[in-house]
């Protein structure tokens, strides 16, 4: 199948609450998609997920599933911390070409396209990315134990901690941290115990109250977006954000800090150009267009 390199790729966005699937052919592109999947917490569920999507994937392009072992993969996953983990899974698909990476990448290249700029990734999880001439380097990802930073999860382990810190007298209450309390009748251990249970996501459904308490002049919801945004402010100098390229907030929680950053990086805030899938796409053309000339 000499055209495979050339005329067909596959691009997966793979996340941890749905993986998404397309193959660029000479027809056009086909599209897929699954549940969730982490190659890193769960990898041999995460692999049925990518290899059950492969199959779904090309039944609906028309393709005989043997054919999948020529065509270049390019796949961004999350929970690829290494490259031990990116040899696992590519070891696992059916392609003898595959591209495994974490899904950060896909992401800047889908708000980006090939323009320099820098990426907001905040929603449940976080990240900061700059692209440039130099190429791309990234910082943040490292999940909610660690990192995450300004994140959704962020915002309301933020929440629950100043609730703490208010039950023992050491800081003042609002409106925000009330609500909060009276959900846990001001109790510590059920605070406590819903910690020892909880997920990203389930910290992340805090976020949309700290953001409207925000916007409604509750002190402690404007504090905690304050120290979101400086966080974002001190990653863009990191990456070395330069004043006259664009920022592009992705994700549920990024823009909501728009008008928590200084007024210089507000005004270069833009829309991305497209969704982590149209960055696989682009990123898995790029992959095959470099398998075609190592095979020609």
């Amino acid at each position: 199948m000499r055209d495979s390199a050339n005329s067909y790729f596959i691009a997966i966005d793979g996340g941890g609450t749905s993986c998404r699937f397309a193959l660029q052919s000479p027809a056009g592109v086909t599209y897929a998609r699954r549940g969730g999947a982490n190659v890193s917490s769960a990898p041999q569920a995460a692999i049925a997920v990518l290899n059950d999507g492969l199959i779904e994937l090309s039944t609906l392009a028309g393709l005989d599933v043997a054919r999948l072992g020529e065509i270049p993969i390019y796949a961004g996953l999350a929970g690829v911390v290494d490259d031990a983990v990116s040899q696992f899974v590519a070891d696992q698909l059916p392609s003898r070409h595959v591209l495994v990476e974490d899904d950060r990448p896909s992401a800047v290249v889908g708000a980006l396209g090939d323009r320099p700029g820098c990426l907001l990734g905040i929603g449940t999880g976080s990240f900061l990315a700059r692209q440039s001439q130099d190429g791309m380097r990234l910082i943040g990802g490292y999940g909610s134990i660690l990192g995450d930073e300004s994140s959704g999860c962020w915002l309301g382990k933020e929440l629950l901690r100043r609730a703490l810190h208010v039950l023992d007298g050491i800081l003042p209450t609002s409106d925000l941290v009330e609500s909060c309390l009276g959900e846990f009748q001001h109790d510590v251990a059920q605070i406590m115990n819903f910690s020892f249970r909880a997920k990203p996501v389930d910290y992340g459904g805090y976020a949309p109250r700290v953001v409207q308490a925000a916007m409604a002049g509750d002190a402690v919801g404007q504090e905690l977006m304050v120290a979101g945004a400086d966080y974002i402010c001190s990653g863009l100098a990191a990456l070395g954000h330069q004043p006259d390229e664009i920022v592009c907030p992705v994700g549920g929680v990024a823009v909501h800090y728009v008008d928590y950053l200084p007024a210089e990086i507000a005004a270069v805030v833009t829309e991305g150009q497209g969704v982590a899938l149209d960055g696989a796409l682009e990123l898995s053309r790029r992959f095959a267009r470099q398998v075609g000339q190592e095979t020609a």
